[in-house]
């Protein structure tokens, strides 16, 4: 049994390649971890920090003749509007995709 990643591993073969000497490792779970260099073991792995990345939330226009509405996606505002004129949320995601353009007379866009 060795150390590798913080896991006890089971050697499952042992080989040298240019004076390198190379471990194939498996895990309690039957992972397998192939080619990993002898002087490895032991080591802890250097966690990379996980990048987090924002979700752009989109605004929404609703346009019907002259007149024009712009929400934030999902604001109460947006949920109000879309319940006090019986819309329809996938019919409105379906706008935004370009699959149809209109819903009961409103031309759905999304605000760039």
């Amino acid at each position: 049994m060795k150390e590798y990643n913080g896991e006890s591993m089971r050697v499952i073969r042992a080989y040298k390649v240019d004076n390198t000497q190379y471990v194939d490792l498996r895990n309690q779970a039957g992972e397998d971890f192939e080619s990993v260099p002898v002087e490895d073991l032991g080591k802890k792995k250097a966690t990379k920090e996980k990048v987090v990345v924002e979700k752009r939330v989109p605004r929404v226009r609703f346009a019907k003749g002259d007149e024009e509405y712009i929400f934030w996606l999902d604001s109460n505002e947006y949920e109000k509007f879309v319940a006090d004129n019986k819309l329809n949320k996938a019919m409105i995601q379906n706008c935004l995709k370009g699959v149809v353009k209109t819903h009961k007379g409103y031309k759905i866009s999304e605000v760039k």
